[in-house]
């Protein structure tokens, strides 16, 4: 697939491997720097350590760039979004579009999120934490920790349980 990909990128171009334009247009080496043959593809199914990919209607397996977090790819196959090809002597996934709206923290640090609904799913435990209180669940407990717990009800405040121990 790596050379039916990279012979249409390059027909869909005028020159895929032309020098870069823009900034240094020379290597370390002193030598032309050439752009990469890009392409989107679709991840098709995982096999061993690289994933088996589609462009353009052909198949191959590429690696991974270590600076993609694999999970971002399972991701990517889970939900079909395209993944960036980088092509050469093999096929590199080297990112993932994004298909989706994502939290994004702002320059204050702050993250906010108006949505229908929002699910937080940990297997062993879920912690929010502010400076000197926190919530933690874990499997059958809710811990609640802070100088001051509050709870407020407009009509009525219910606690049920098998036993209920104050200290």
């Amino acid at each position: 697939m790596k050379r039916d990909v990279k012979q249409r990128v390059v027909a869909r171009s005028a020159d895929a491997a032309a020098p870069v334009r823009g900034g240094a247009e020379t290597s370390a080496s002193g030598g032309a720097m050439v752009a990469p043959a890009m392409a989107l593809a679709v991840v098709v199914a995982r096999e061993g350590d690289g994933w088996r990919v589609r462009a353009g209607g052909a198949e191959a397996l590429a690696t991974v760039d270590p600076s993609v977090d694999v999970a971002l790819v399972a991701a990517a196959q889970a939900s079909g979004a395209r993944v960036v090809l980088e092509l050469g002597e093999a096929a590199v996934i080297v990112g993932a579009l994004q298909t989706a709206r994502a939290l994004t923290v702002d320059r204050e640090g702050d993250v906010t999120i108006t949505a229908r609904a929002f699910t937080v799913t940990a297997e062993e435990r879920a912690v929010l934490r502010s400076p000197g209180a926190f919530v933690m669940v874990a499997p059958g407990e809710v811990e609640v920790f802070a100088n001051r717990v509050l709870t407020r009800a407009r009509e009525v405040a219910k606690t049920l349980a098998a036993m209920i121990k104050f200290n």
